[in-house]
């Protein structure tokens, strides 16, 4: 034969070989397809980044005065409304030619504002009347669709003719080197949990390519008897294979465009992509359509590598050549040798050194799980009968399931490491819980503090208010440097102090910063300078953990009586309340009562843990990573599946001998229970090892000390133990049927 019909038998074989071969088409279709829409997921990382920064450099604010331009006076000012954070971008022309924001076609009037698509459908759906009054105008358009940086933002373009302490810009749009906004380190660590997480995508693609290699082994040894070559069996070998690469590239691209069409409603710590955002580059998208097919014809043929075909049967290597451990251990150590001398995450060849360095420690797993579950499984002596029959099969192949299980521990590391890290990072950037826990807070500048103030206290339920009015105060200090300065009432003071027994006339600061008699100035907003000689002998401020003080970064605290003559009217405010009526809506009833005074008021609701915006993006990333870690979990799992179900197809004559002779069903299902256990069980203690000591070596990414998050761990452990006794109770049908006797029968 020609090697065109040896490609054209091979078709052949693949799509009309039986029901059997139907199957095996089908479910590499499906295993190989979704391993391309991962990679093509992956493949437009490049794109998304070079949209989002497009979007970045475009709303970018420009303050460089550009000859002939009127400036515009532009302010930004935020509103929470039930947890979701509203962008309120206040402009304020200054003559016919002031620049227009990217989005829109003019610049609203006084009164009027522009709507993001997001935004204007919240606003549309918001049945309880509380948004509307937030919004300093009448919404008169849109702003353009995929001109805002994510398509979830909630942004509002507010024209007004007031706006004070603005900033005076002269245009929109960054030039070329504009830095990208995501911080170095949570892209870094991004970047490696992608890499982590489409590592077991490649091992998954070689598990699907040995599908049905029992019944392909018989098939290529009648032909081998018909005439054909070694070299012919290798060409029908690879276009076999080749037909469940290009249905999986088909079905892959079909599910990578449902994806694609449906991604705008996902947002990842609140950056979303567009779908034209999601487009990945055709470099790339080569190298996939050329890879995944060769991948598959490589594993095929290497499948074979121990078995030799001849015309009256199929011999395979009983003794597989004994694995050597001195080039497994070469990645670990040289992933050590990359991240333990600390090169800096600053510059760019530290973070290089640190990303390979776990690179490679990752690469480690796969190369060392073979030879360790090869070592244990020889030592392994007695135990139930299922266990010994788990046992002994493994000792006569144990790489197959440890390549299927060495895919999953990678991910497991990975996230292990990675979940370990953001934990730490978040934990130092997080609040403690404390009092402030249900409370609310108000923030006023002193020019509308008294109106703030007054309509929060009118508020229904408004209750158990805590105030203080604060300013900077020139202490004569070596350093020059402002310390800030509060008065307040002896009950707020013992509330956000741990302070007993205050008095009015008190001072409360640290004895080292000021003193009785010595004469301080006072700077409120408005930049005026107050006298004031300390009148009493300071002491000690004794902060709580979150407290207002905190919170405020107070130096000194004093009472009324004891700022007596100091002239406060000017002094911003910040005002601690409760609600008492238990309606969930009441912050954003304290919201509205402010909304006239927006850019000058700001208000904050503490629900228990109090967070920062880096707590809660490091919050977010791990949730995603995690998210990620179970979904290539459960890519491990359907490799498991499909790797048990072959296996009972490929040995239901030896299980049916083994039913036969009274070996129940049951014992056979325990032996796959073990078969698959044993080599993840053995991964999940190796995956822990590495992911903690990845996390030892790289924590000097965000601070010092090493932080494990069990809770992570012991999830993915219980996740990957439940993903095997969901496999193995999936083949007890199979089992069934397999062992029946008539499956002895032969011709």
């Amino acid at each position: 034969m020609t090697g065109r019909e040896d490609l054209m038998l091979g078709f052949r074989l693949a799509v009309g070989g039986g029901r059997g071969s139907i199957v095996r088409l089908v479910l590499s279709t499906v295993g190989i397809g979704l391993a391309v829409a991962i990679l093509l997921i992956g493949a437009s990382a490049g794109t998304v980044k070079e949209n989002r920064d497009q979007r970045a450099f475009a709303a970018y604010v420009r303050s460089e005065p550009i000859p002939g331009v009127a400036p515009l006076i532009y302010g930004a000012t935020t509103t929470d409304f039930r947890g979701q954070v509203i962008a309120l971008l206040h402009l304020r022309p200054t003559g016919p030619g002031s620049p227009i924001p990217p989005g829109v076609d003019r610049l609203p009037a006084p009164g009027e504002v522009f709507l993001s698509p997001k935004l204007d459908e919240l606003v549309a759906s918001d049945t309880s009347g509380l948004l509307r009054p937030r919004l300093p105008g009448r919404p008169v358009g849109l702003i353009a669709a995929e001109t805002t940086l994510n398509p979830n933002d909630l942004v509002a373009y507010v024209g007004t003719d007031a706006l004070r302490d603005g900033r005076t810009i002269y245009g929109f749009g960054a030039e070329p080197g504009f830095d990208d906004v995501i911080e170095n380190g949570i892209l870094m660590l991004l970047l490696l949990g992608l890499f982590l997480l489409l590592t077991p995508v490649f091992i998954f693609v070689g598990t699907v390519s040995r599908l049905g290699g029992a019944a392909r082994d018989r098939r290529l040894a009648a032909l081998r008897l018909a005439g054909s070559s070694l070299r012919q069996l290798r060409r029908i070998t690879a276009a076999e294979s080749l037909v469940g690469a290009a249905a999986g590239l088909v079905a892959g691209a079909a599910l990578f465009l449902f994806v694609r069409g449906s991604v705008a409603n996902f947002q990842v710590f609140r950056f979303g992509v567009y779908p034209k955002d999601l487009t990945p580059s055709w470099p790339l998208v080569v190298l996939i359509v050329l890879v995944v097919p060769a991948l598959t014809v490589a594993t095929a043929w290497a499948a074979q590598r121990h078995t030799v075909v001849e015309p009256l049967g199929v011999v395979r290597e009983t003794a597989p050549p004994k694995r050597r451990l001195w080039w497994r251990l070469l990645p670990v150590l040289a992933g050590i040798a990359l991240i333990a001398p600390d090169l800096g995450v600053a510059s760019g060849l530290g973070r290089v050194a640190l990303i390979a360095g776990a690179v490679l420690l990752m690469l480690g797993i796969p190369a060392l799980l073979p030879w360790l579950l090869e070592r244990v499984v020889s030592r392994i002596k007695g135990g139930p009968p299922s266990f010994q029959l788990a046992i002994r099969r493994l000792r006569s192949d144990s790489g197959t399931p440890s390549r299927v299980v060495a895919g999953l521990c990678v991910v497991l590391a990975g996230a292990i490491a990675l979940q370990s890290l953001l934990a730490g990072q978040a934990a130092l950037e997080a609040d403690h819980q404390d009092a402030t826990a249900g409370r609310i807070t108000v923030h006023a500048d002193g020019s509308v503090a008294d109106q703030a103030i007054a309509a929060v206290r009118a508020v229904p339920g408004a209750a158990d208010f805590q105030a203080m009015r604060s300013m900077l105060v020139d202490a004569n200090r070596v350093d020059s440097a402002l310390v800030a300065f509060a008065v307040a009432d002896c009950a707020t003071i013992e509330a956000a102090t741990t302070t007993t027994g205050c008095r009015d006339g008190d001072v409360f600061a640290d004895p080292l910063l000021i003193h009785k008699g010595q004469s301080v100035k006072f700077t409120d907003d408005d930049k005026r300078e107050h006298p004031w000689t300390v009148p009493a002998t300071p002491r000690p401020l004794a902060k709580k953990p979150s407290g207002l003080v905190e919170s405020l970064g107070l130096h000194v605290l004093a009472t009324p009586a004891a700022a007596a003559g100091v002239d406060l009217a000017a002094a911003s405010v910040t005002v601690s309340l409760r609600g008492t009526t238990g309606n969930p809506d009441f912050v954003e009833l304290v919201r509205n009562s402010v909304a006239p005074y927006s850019g000058q008021v700001t208000v904050a609701a503490y629900t228990g843990k109090r967070a920062t915006d880096e707590a809660r993006m490091f919050d977010d990333a791990r949730n995603i990573l995690l998210g990620g870690a179970l979904f290539v979990l459960l890519l491990a799992g359907v490799s498991l599946l499909v790797l048990a179900q072959e296996q009972v197809r490929e040995r239901r004559r030896a299980l049916g001998a083994l039913s036969a002779t009274g070996v129940p069903v049951r014992v056979i299902v325990r032996s796959l229970m073990w078969q698959n256990g044993i080599p993840l069980l053995l991964g999940i203690v190796i995956a822990t090892a590495t992911g903690i000591a990845v996390a030892a070596l790289g924590k000097r990414l965000f601070w010092d000390g090493l932080y494990i998050d069990w809770a992570a761990v012991g999830l993915l452990a219980a996740a990957a133990v439940a993903v095997v006794l969901l496999v193995t109770a999936s083949t007890l049908p199979s089992v069934r049927s397999a062992a029946k006797a008539e499956n002895l029968r032969t011709e």
